[in-house]
């Protein structure tokens, strides 16, 4: 597999519209969930059908990263974003035309799809087209933009629906703005010049590199305990706005919603220059202390401080696991870059889907306060983890990083060696073929 070398231009226009089509992804993954007690109303959807719903959803992001986390090393980036939005555009169409428990279901696992290609497709070119300069900008991106655009699509269709209380309408407002992504993506450049076999990454397999097992592990623990928090608020922001803080507008679940997801996009960009294994650690020390003072702000009843503590802890996550995966892709191949994102994120989803029942059945018997005093109890385990790991000695590696100027350098001076080595057999009179460059990637450490 071969990278080009991009242009500050051609990097500038394809990290600009990658990010926004990653964001209008899983935007449109969020806008069904707000208008489900209006599913049941018209078609009858079952209470059910409407906890199946996460199920199919996260069996389908599963399904992608688990078999084809990797596809767009084969097919290239821009051709799996473009396969992307259309199924982000066809999960959408199949809510508005749906008519039964069934078709919701459906259509809630082609957004899983969309999803699971999201996360390893899309992220991996919005970092191709920043590279090395900009990778805190591209981490940042790839470990919080899901986030945000869930928090973009829920919000939004608060306010639409409020206005026009249409389902065709949100759906149609949704359906456009993917488009117009598709429809630009030309616009984008291909990242990769040269790619594998379809063979070759059609592997239910689960890349670990092999000599950065330790840091990441340090990603995945980061990745489950932040998305601890900030997943349980995507099921039960409405119920603490109504049930601690007394909010009867729908739109204080929202707010409280874009609290804990927005300020997560600014952590990466704003520490970029402190030293990542000391911020990684205080980071994670303030998520800690974040999700301890949620339990005492509704202990108080104050919701003002309530809603100042979820920024903080979004500003605090988003730190954590944007440098956590800056870290361990400067360790990395530049080749690896796919297989690294789907890995993390499949560890991530699969570790959500079950700290999210577990957070579910403590709330079946516990109060909220509680519910957030064992989660904060659960990431200081995790930040004990993290510092020791980071205190650790580095492990040893095998090969140097191939960074993408030293793969271009490679490539370059390829030509030259071949040519060189061809003389050298002329004047010898042998008839031996000149060695080869090894610019394809090496054999992966994979580990089911």
């Amino acid at each position: 597999m071969h990278k080009e070398e991009l242009t500050n231009g051609q990097s500038l226009r394809g990290f600009a519209l990658a990010t926004i089509a990653f964001m209008a992804i899983f935007a449109a993954t969020a806008v069904p969930i707000p208008l489900y007690a209006d599913y049941q109303v018209a078609i009858g959807l079952t209470t059910a059908d409407i906890s199946n719903t996460m199920f199919t959803y996260l069996t389908g992001v599963a399904l992608t990263l688990l078999f084809a986390g990797r596809v767009s090393d084969a097919f290239g980036r821009t051709p799996v974003t473009s396969l992307t939005l259309m199924l982000a555009i066809l999960g959408c169409i199949m809510f508005m035309m749906a008519d039964s428990g069934a078709s919701v279901l459906a259509a809630r696992f082609v957004q899983g799809l969309s999803a699971g290609f999201g996360m390893s497709a899309v992220s991996a070119l919005v970092i191709d087209c920043v590279g090395d300069r900009h990778l805190s900008w591209g981490s940042t991106v790839a470990s919080c933009g899901s986030m945000v655009g869930i928090m973009v699509g829920s919000v939004g269709v608060g306010v639409l629906y409020d206005i026009v209380p249409n389902l065709t309408v949100i759906y149609g407002v949704m359906i456009a703005i993917l488009a117009v992504c598709l429809f630009l993506m030309p616009v984008v450049h291909e990242p990769l010049d040269q790619t594998l076999s379809l063979r070759a990454v059609m592997r239910v397999r689960i890349y670990i590199p092999s000599d950065n097992r330790r840091l990441f592990a340090v990603v995945c623990v980061c990745y489950l305990g932040t998305w601890l928090v900030s997943n349980f608020y995507q099921s039960f922001a409405a119920p603490i706005a109504y049930q601690c803080f007394g909010e009867t507008s729908p739109m204080a679940g929202s707010l409280i919603l874009a609290a804990i997801m927005a300020p997560s996009m600014l952590g990466g960009p704003l520490v970029q220059r402190f030293e990542p294994k000391a911020t990684l650690a205080v980071s994670m020390v303030a998520v800690t202390v974040a999700t301890a003072l949620m339990a005492l702000s509704i202990l108080a009843g104050n919701e003002l401080l309530f809603m100042a503590d979820c920024a903080l802890f979004s500003l605090a996550m988003g730190v954590a696991v944007s440098v956590s995966l800056r870290l361990l892709l400067l360790r990395v191949s530049v080749l690896r870059v796919s297989a690294i994102l789907a890995s993390v994120n499949l560890v991530a989803y699969a570790g959500s889907a079950l700290t999210g029942v577990l957070s579910g059945w403590l709330l079946r018997t516990f109060s909220y306060v509680v519910v957030f005093l064992v989660m904060a109890a659960v990431l200081m385990a995790a930040s004990a983890f993290v510092a020791t790991c980071l205190r650790a000695p580095s492990e040893k590696k095998k090969d140097a990083r191939l960074t993408l100027s030293r793969f271009h350098k490679m490539k370059k001076e390829a030509p030259v060696k071949a040519t060189k080595a061809g003389s050298a057999a002329a004047r010898q009179g042998a008839s031996a073929p000149a060695p080869e460059t090894a610019l394809e990637e090496a054999p992966a450490p994979l580990l089911s």
